[in-house]
C-alpha cells in the first residue's frame, strides 16, 4: 500500500498557499481601501476649504485667538485669574463652600419664577461657620458673610475698567487646552448676584447696581474669546446676572437711577453677534481636532478619539482598539461635514434684529435614519455635534431674557411715574426704551398682558415655536420650556 503522508503534505502545502493568497488579497484589499478613503476624504475636505476661503469663512482658531494686550489694559492681568493658570492651580478663590451632601440655596430664577430667599442663605452660612449666628436682618448677615471675598470682589470692580481682556490661553493643544478661568467666572457672577440681593435688601440700589456692572463686565470681558464652551460660560454668567436684576423688580427694590442705566447697559450685550462668534470659533477648534487626528498615528488617533468621546466609553480599551483601526480619511469627511453644519446653522442666524430662522433648512444635521456606515464614516461629526445641536436654543432664550430683562426695567420706571403698568409695550416708546423688541423664534410681537393682581407677564414662543398661553413646566430647564416666560408679581 502506497503511503499517505506525500499526498498529506502536498494537501498542506496547497492549504497554506491557497491562505496566504488570501491573506495577501485581503491585505491588499485593506490597504487598498484606507488609500481610496483617505484619498476620498482628503478630495472632500481640499475642495470645502476652497470654496468656503473663497466665501470669506475663518476656517482658523488663529483666525479668533485675540491678541495679546499691555498690563494696564488687561482685564485678565489681576492676580485672581493670573494664579488660575499656575501649576498645579489653586483651588477655585470665588467657589461657594457647600454643606456636606447638599446644594447652595437657590438664587432668583426667572424660568421658576421664584425670588431669591435671603434667611436661606442666612441659615447656610451659620451651617457653614461663615457666621456665628443668625440676627435679625438676614440682609445684613448675608454681607458679613460675603465680608471675606470682598478683595477678590475688588479685584474684579478694579480691573472693570481696562478695556480688553486676554488670558495665556494654549489653543495650539486642541482637545487637551486647559481654559481654568471660566469656572471662575460663573462663581465669581453668583457672589455678585447674592451681593445685590443683599444690598437691595438693604435699601442700597447704587451698591447693588455697582455688582450689576461688575457681574456683566464678566460677561462683556470674554466677548473676543474663542470657543462654544466660553461663549456657553458667558451666557451662564449673564443669565445669572439677569436673574438677580429680575429679582429686585419682583421686590421693587430698583430706585429710578439704576432701571435707567440698566437697559443702556444690557444693551452692550449683541447675543447673535456672540452666536456667531462663539460658533464659527469652535469651528476653528474642531478643525484643530481633526488636523491632530489625520496627521496622527493610528496608534495616536485611537487616544485621541478615546478623549474625544463624552461620556467616555464604558469599554474604552475596547473604544481604543476601534478608533485605532479609524481611516484617516474618514476624519477628513467629518471634518467636511462638520464645517459645513456650522455654515448652515450660521445662515439661520440674523444679527439686526436679533433672530433665529428656524424654517432655514440644516441639511447635514445628523440623521436617525442614516445607515450604519455612514454613521461609521462620520462617528467624529456624530461625536462633535450633539454639543452644537442645542447651542441655537440657548443663545435664543438667553436673547429673549435680555429683551425681557430690557422691558422690564423700562416698565418698572413706568409703574413708578404712572402707578401702575401699561397696557402696551408700545405705550414705553419713546420715552422708556427706544423700541420693542420682538420675537427672536419667529419675528412676532412678544406676549404681554397685565395680571389682575397688578402684575404682568412678558412671553415669547419657546423652542417649539408654538404659542402655549404662556405656558411652563416646572420639570423642565429654561430653554425647554413651552413658552419663555417673564411673570412679575
Amino acid at each position: 500500500m502506497p503511503s499517505i503522508l506525500p499526498i498529506q503534505s502536498a494537501r498542506i502545502r496547497r492549504w497554506l498557499a491557497r491562505s496566504v493568497f488570501a491573506v495577501a488579497v485581503l491585505l491588499t484589499l485593506v490597504a487598498g481601501f484606507y488609500v481610496v478613503e483617505k484619498l476620498r476624504g482628503n478630495a472632500a475636505w481640499k475642495a470645502y476649504q476652497a470654496d468656503a476661503l473663497a466665501r470669506g469663512v475663518k476656517l482658523t482658531l488663529a483666525d479668533y485667538i485675540p491678541a495679546p494686550v499691555p498690563d494696564e489694559r488687561n482685564y485678565a492681568a489681576i492676580p485672581v485669574f493670573q494664579d488660575a493658570f499656575k501649576e498645579p492651580p489653586p483651588p477655585d478663590p470665588f467657589n461657594l463652600a457647600q454643606k456636606s451632601g447638599g446644594n447652595l440655596p437657590a438664587f432668583d430664577s426667572v424660568v421658576k419664577n421664584r425670588p431669591i430667599d435671603l434667611y436661606e442663605w442666612q441659615k447656610y452660612f451659620v451651617e457653614t461657620k461663615r457666621i456665628p449666628s443668625a440676627g435679625k436682618d438676614a440682609a445684613a448677615d448675608v454681607l458679613t458673610a460675603l465680608q471675606p471675598y470682598s478683595p477678590l470682589l475688588a479685584q474684579l470692580h478694579a480691573a472693570a475698567a481696562r478695556p480688553e481682556c486676554f488670558f495665556p490661553i494654549h489653543y495650539e493643544d486642541g482637545i487637551s487646552t486647559r481654559l481654568p478661568h471660566l469656572s471662575l467666572f460663573q462663581h465669581a457672577a453668583q457672589l455678585l448676584a447674592l451681593r445685590m440681593a443683599a444690598h437691595l435688601a438693604q435699601g442700597q440700589s447704587d451698591a447693588a447696581y455697582e455688582d450689576f456692572h461688575d457681574g456683566l463686565r464678566l460677561y462683556t470681558a470674554t466677548a473676543a474669546e474663542p470657543t462654544l464652551i466660553a461663549g456657553l460660560v458667558r451666557l451662564g454668567v449673564l443669565g445669572i446676572v439677569e436673574n438677580a436684576v429680575w429679582g429686585g423688580l419682583v421686590r421693587r427694590q430698583w430706585d429710578e437711577k439704576a432701571l435707567r442705566e440698566i437697559p443702556l447697559d444690557l444693551s452692550e450685550a449683541h447675543l447673535m453677534h456672540d452666536y456667531a462668534h462663539s460658533l464659527g470659533s469652535e469651528r476653528g477648534f474642531s478643525n484643530v481636532l481633526h488636523d491632530q487626528l489625520a496627521q496622527n498615528s493610528t496608534g495616536e488617533l485611537g487616544m485621541l478619539l478615546s478623549m474625544a468621546s463624552a461620556p467616555r466609553p464604558a469599554n474604552h480599551r475596547a473604544a481604543y482598539s476601534f478608533y485605532s483601526l479609524y481611516p484617516t480619511g474618514w476624519v477628513r469627511l467629518s471634518q467636511t461635514r462638520n464645517n459645513r453644519y456650522i455654515d448652515e446653522m450660521l445662515a439661520r442666524v440674523s444679527q439686526d434684529p436679533p433672530r433665529i430662522d428656524a424654517d432655514r433648512a440644516v441639511p447635514s444635521v445628523p440623521r436617525r435614519d442614516e445607515s450604519l456606515l455612514d454613521r461609521s464614516r462620520y462617528m467624529i461629526f456624530f461625536l462633535l455635534a450633539p454639543a452644537l445641536s442645542e447651542i441655537e436654543h440657548n443663545y435664543a432664550y438667553n436673547q429673549t431674557l435680555l429683551d425681557q430683562t430690557r422691558l422690564g426695567c423700562a416698565l418698572a420706571r413706568y409703574r413708578l411715574t404712572h402707578e401702575s403698568y401699561p397696557s402696551a409695550l408700545e405705550t414705553l416708546v419713546p420715552d422708556y426704551l427706544p423700541a420693542i423688541p420682538g420675537d427672536v423664534m419667529t419675528g412676532e410681537p412678544l406676549h404681554y398682558r397685565v395680571t389682575a393682581e397688578g402684575g404682568y407677564q412678558i412671553y415669547a414662543v419657546g423652542a417649539n415655536r408654538r404659542d402655549d398661553g404662556g405656558l411652563t413646566d416646572p420639570k423642565l430647564g429654561a430653554r425647554q420650556q413651552p413658552d419663555w416666560v417673564w411673570s412679575m408679581r
